[in-house]
């Protein structure tokens, strides 16, 4: 999954589904520079209508100035000394906005458009509906996890915080001052929903009290609390350095530390107690949140599927999975386990447990990724025709934060940085060498980094469809490029396949498994017990898992649905077009627009296809 390019108000908003714990915009530590940001031009890339032009002119910079963090990460330097305002007003604003824009959108006269501001604006109105999916859930007001509250917030933001100059430096420590506020802001908002009756779960507020602890205790040389300073800064010699880092740990310890310890208190003292039982962790345990659901369904998954359907669907790719697994197991396995060729349990079991199956050290699964991510940039110019100019490097997980999140995640490039591949080198014992490239493929090349620096690089589209997130079109392609890799001979054995078909194992449980937290109203335990008996993954990475699910609903069901309608479209093309159809062509189509809803790719794909039957010379099928 990627991470990063999101500001704290559009991290959460579109991912996490809430707003966070920043405060509102206090005045600058310098005067706002008046010239224009070095993305501002960018808002109107490749689009001609003049109307269109100024609405996502208008919408972009309204996006800046919303979303400062954000906006620092892309290069936009204006807004670098402040936080977001994720305050009830803020909120309430933002989606009076949204609505603003979308009915603008909508107003705009189709006819009179070119086919590429069409497309431009058929994808924008599509992302704001999905933006305003999130109001009913309320997210703010009770959602808090591991990855999404207050201090893991405002820990990015010090991270991901340019020190470049010393100039970047007063900028932070303007933004430090501010966080204070933010974490207040965060209480207020949390006790806003304690008193109506909205909570998170138990679990999920005991697991942020675990990552709080972990996180203050975490050693200066790996916290992100105290990152700046650590690397030269330009124009600034080592004395000098050393006196800004040891006077931004000054700050850290006397402003945030803390508002973070009356933060956990709070959590520790008044929210745990009055969290959801694991009974009603989930969405449906929120009984007063009736349409919350269907439109996070919707969000995601940019298709026209109830929660029943999609149950129904992750129940036959689970049965179709197994099956493949079961035609792959003997020639693993024939001779050595017998018993692992015949009965899935035991396969999945002999999979999950196998002490030659897993990793002996961090070293060795970062050397796996990184030898999985140059021979995959080796292999893919015979299935492209165009790739990301944009460097790829492998990183660890941090440690803070490594035990309670996923196996691993991409960071898009920010700040003129390369794309990173960040993998969990935690509890190394339990992290399988057999899944170890398909998660490579699915978060470096050909998946993510292939896919998301692409579109940042796309010449002329407009800033907000270069760096757009839509959960089927993004997270569709990674699962599509764990089974491309295979097109590619890119695993080396039978059993990486196995690895393989555990991840799309995984994926397909997703659809089951979402659904039945919350629509079907599935306990945390059921949820991993079907989990266990259904693929073969590791009982860390499944309780992460349902722990991700549960505070992040909907988000789990786009990666199947969206590889489903990416193999779709290619089989009917690949039906239809015969020998006039070409996998790098075919590609160039898909990725070429940026991430679009799944219906945009689909009316995409289709005319693509009937130009080439148009052509003179066509072979009619």
């Amino acid at each position: 999954m990627p991470r990063r390019s999101f500001s704290t108000i559009a991290r959460t908003l579109l991912l996490w589904g809430g707003v966070s714990g920043c405060a509102k915009p206090a005045p600058p530590a310098s005067p706002v520079p008046s010239e224009r940001g070095p993305l501002h031009e960018d808002a109107t890339r490749g689009v001609a209508d003049p109307t269109l032009q100024a609405l996502l002119h208008d919408h972009w910079e309204d996006t800046m100035r919303r979303s400062p963090e954000w906006a620092t990460q892309l290069g936009d330097r204006r807004y670098d000394a402040r936080l977001a305002d994720a305050s009830e007003g803020a909120t309430r604003d933002h989606f009076e906005m949204l609505r603003t824009f979308l009915a603008r959108a909508e107003a705009l006269p189709q006819d009179p458009l070119s086919p590429a501001d069409q497309l431009t604006l058929a994808v924008f109105a599509e992302t704001l509906r999905g933006e305003l999916a999130l109001e009913p859930c309320v997210f703010h007001r009770w959602s808090v996890s591991p990855g999404r509250n207050a201090l893991a917030d405002l820990a990015r933001t010090i991270d991901d915080h340019p020190t470049d100059s010393a100039a970047s430096l007063d900028a932070l420590r303007s933004r430090v001052e501010q966080m204070p506020a933010a974490i207040d802001q965060e209480i207020d908002r949390l006790e806003t929903g304690r008193t109506a009756g909205l909570t998170p779960g138990a679990e999920a507020v005991r697991r942020t009290l675990a990552y709080i602890d972990r996180t203050l205790e975490a050693p200066r040389d790996t916290s992100p609390l105290y990152a700046p300073g650590r690397d030269p800064i330009d124009g600034v010699d080592d004395a000098r350095r050393a006196d800004l880092a040891a006077r931004h740990a000054e700050q850290v310890a006397t402003v945030l530390l803390p508002a973070v310890e009356r933060y956990r208190s709070y959590l520790a003292d008044t929210l745990l107690p009055a969290g959801r039982p694991p009974a009603a962790a989930t969405l449906a345990g929120l009984p007063d949140l009736p349409a919350c659901y269907p439109s996070l369904v919707r969000r995601h998954t940019t298709l026209d599927l109830t929660p029943e359907e999609i149950h129904a669907v992750g129940l036959a790719e689970i049965a179709r999975v197994h099956a493949e697994f079961m035609e792959l197991a003997p020639r693993v396995f024939g001779a050595s386990h017998p018993e692992a060729t015949t009965d899935l349990a035991a396969l999945f079991h002999h999979l999950r447990t196998a002490p030659e199956l897993r990793f002996d050290s961090p070293e060795a699964i970062v050397a796996t990724a990184e030898e999985s991510l140059r021979a995959a940039e080796a292999a893919v110019p015979t299935a492209f025709e165009t790739l990301p100019r944009t460097p790829c490097r492998v990183e660890p997980i941090p440690p803070h934060i490594a035990p309670f999140t996923y196996v691993a995640w991409y960071e898009r490039p920010a700040l003129g940085q390369d794309g990173i591949y960040r993998v969990n080198t935690y509890a190394p014992d339990t992290r399988l060498r057999h899944e170890a490239r398909a998660l490579a493929f699915h978060e470096s090349v050909p998946g993510h980094h292939l896919q998301l620096a692409r579109a940042q690089e796309l010449p002329e589209v407009p800033a907000f469809r270069r760096h757009n997130s839509v959960t089927a079109f993004v997270e569709g392609w990674a699962l599509y490029s764990e089974r491309l890799a295979d097109e590619l001979g890119l695993y080396p054995s039978d059993l990486d396949r196995l690895g393989m078909l555990s991840f799309d194992a995984w994926r397909s449980a997703r659809l089951v498994v979402d659904t039945g937290l919350h629509h079907y109203g599935w306990t945390r335990e059921q949820a991993e017990a079907w989990m266990l008996d259904n693929t073969p993954l590791a009982e860390n990475n499944i309780t992460n898992e349902v722990d991700r699910y549960i505070g992040w609903p909907g988000q789990a069901l786009g990666y199947k649905l969206g590889q489903r309608e990416l193999r779709r479209l290619r089989t009917e093309a690949e039906a239809a077009l015969g020998p006039r159809f070409s996998l790098p062509a075919f590609h160039t189509v898909v990725l070429d627009a940026g991430p679009v809803p799944l219906g945009v790719l689909e009316a995409r794909v289709q005319a693509w296809q009937a130009a080439l039957l148009a052509a003179p010379g066509a072979d009619p099928q």
